[in-house]
């Protein structure tokens, strides 16, 4: 009777021990699917602490399986990558959401930038307009000219960009953008306020 209990209680802890080696190949592949879903949303770019925790946890995940995979198979135990690589996925899963809502956030933001940009440059322009005009600033004019013709192209790259669906390069551009048309402005009103 003692040994049919022992039979069985040894067959019951192989049976515990077998559930436990398997390795969690479909969590596995689950998180990284996950993770290149997050990529593909722009994660790294858009919500990058995010992303950079769930890379973290998917590379720990795989460093555990890998430990276990080393052991001898009675001696493996998965059930701490399991857990990694599900944490990894619901990581990635919540990258990928904060990703989309930032991207839209940006876009918005950029999409009113550009409306103050182009104002921007309007005021530059109609400043060029009624600058004085004599011998003695006609290279002056000239580089200003220039320079608006600079910041017109910048700004269309910018336009293309955003409708490219590259906010944040967009973003950056047109803050250049806004900047320069700004510092020609201040330009010619200082030129002009010393004419006086």
């Amino acid at each position: 009777m003692i040994q049919r209990v022992a039979l069985v209680l040894a067959a019951f802890a192989l049976l515990v021990i077998a559930g436990c080696s398997k390795a969690p190949e479909a969590e596995m592949q689950a998180a990284n699917n996950a993770i290149n879903a997050a990529r593909s949303a722009e994660a790294e770019q858009y919500v990058p602490n995010a992303f950079r925790m769930a890379s973290d946890t998917l590379n720990a995940a795989m460093a555990a399986k890998n430990e276990q995979d080393s052991k001898f198979a009675l001696f493996r135990s998965y059930g701490k990558s399991k857990e990694m690589f599900i944490r990894a996925q619901a990581l990635a899963e919540e990258a990928s959401a904060k990703a989309a809502e930032e991207k839209e956030r940006v876009r918005q933001e950029v999409t009113n930038l550009i409306t103050e940009a182009q104002a921007a440059i309007d005021a530059a322009n109609a400043a060029y307009a009624k600058a004085p005009k004599g011998k003695g600033n006609k290279a002056e004019l000239e580089l200003i000219k220039t320079d608006l013709a600079g910041v017109a192209a910048q700004f269309e790259e910018a336009k293309n960009d955003f409708n490219a669906g590259k906010y944040l390069t967009a973003k950056s551009k047109v803050q250049a953008v806004m900047q320069k048309a700004n510092s020609i402005t201040e330009e010619i009103a200082t030129a002009a306020g010393m004419k006086k």
